[in-house]
């Protein structure tokens, strides 16, 4: 997977490339036309040639020089009008007209088409679904969660509240690695919390990566065990294993659900540990109890979701069922 940046400056490479041929292929078809194009052009490029001369030879003749290449200009643009074809078709063409689609304006500044772009590329590489990317702290129902505390300190709905805040204030600065882990049973609103926070930190422009335990722990048993037979695809897989080590944000959803292995507790806390010295920030969302988690993986890996991570326990009955009831 390459970065979000190679992809838009690619993309832009693309598109000089087809508006070059485009370009071509229109003086391909005047010159079969009108076979006076070629003498015009290369009485324009003497024109050049001659006031690039006479600008290092101190300007003399420079008016004369000057006219001549207006006239020729003229000469061609009627020609053009002539076979019913506008002025500037044989014009350089460009997508882009602030920085002719080199990502770069004449000052040096990045231009807003490789912002846009990459801001594009970066949305693609999160591998969040059109449906997660609906799901926004502007789109969270609160309506879901009782007011009714049920013998519990908090309702619901206060506890949905506080974790809900927790997020929003996460996902506006998790600068220094900051890290959350969101647990509770199914059902209580931890992926979708998990979503809402990968769509505003895109939103903010930082790279994104999103995925569930299972998968992302066959994607890296699979590189480690040598089972991808085709280059293509362990070539894939090896890009998406260093993004999700280097994405700003890596979301871990349900884990627990993949089968653990000696492996995946080593790759774990490996992913865990590395991105916390590299002060990557991690949301993980899982039903497990931290002494399940503790048992399942390691009393080092738990220690490390002790110290670096924001708690957030979330209950409620099931919102899936609600939803399907309501």
């Amino acid at each position: 997977m390459k970065s979000a940046h190679a992809l838009a400056v690619s993309e832009l490479e693309q598109t000089r490339e087809k508006n070059r041929r485009e370009l071509e292929r229109r003086r391909k078809y005047v010159r079969e036309h009108e076979p006076m194009l070629s003498e015009i052009e290369a009485k324009l490029m003497e024109g050049g040639n001659a006031l690039l001369r006479c600008v290092l030879n101190g300007g003399r003749d420079f008016e004369n020089i000057k006219k001549f290449i207006q006239k020729k200009q003229s000469e061609k643009q009627e020609l053009l009008e002539s076979m019913g074809l506008p002025k500037d078709y044989l014009d350089e063409i460009y997508d882009c007209q602030n920085c002719h689609d080199t990502g770069f304006d004449s000052s040096g500044r990045k231009c807003s088409c490789l912002v846009r772009l990459t801001a594009k590329y970066i949305d693609l590489n999160s591998n969040m679904t059109e449906l997660m990317k609906s799901q926004t702290f502007e789109n969270f129902d609160f309506s879901l969660y009782s007011p009714n505390p049920d013998g519990r300190k908090t309702s619901p709905l206060e506890h949905a509240t506080k974790a809900y805040n927790i997020a929003k204030s996460f996902a506006d600065d998790f600068s220094n690695g900051r890290n959350i882990i969101l647990m509770g049973n199914a059902g209580t609103g931890k992926t979708y919390l998990s979503n809402c926070i990968g769509n505003r930190a895109l939103a903010r422009g930082k790279t994104v990566y999103y995925q569930t335990s299972y998968k992302l722990f066959e994607l890296l048993e699979n590189l480690k065990f040598g089972k991808y037979d085709d280059s293509s695809e362990y070539d894939r897989a090896l890009s998406i294993k260093k993004y999700v080590y280097s994405a700003d944000l890596l979301i871990i959803d349900d884990l627990g659900t993949e089968f653990v292995t000696q492996f995946t507790a080593a790759a774990l806390f490996d992913l865990i540990n590395t991105r916390l010295l590299d002060s990557k920030a991690t949301v993980i969302s899982t039903n497990l109890s931290l002494e399940s988690m503790e048992n399942m993986y390691s009393t080092r890996f738990t220690s490390r979701i002790f110290g670096e991570f924001k708690m957030i326990f979330m209950y409620s009955e099931d919102l899936r069922k609600k939803k399907i009831n309501s």
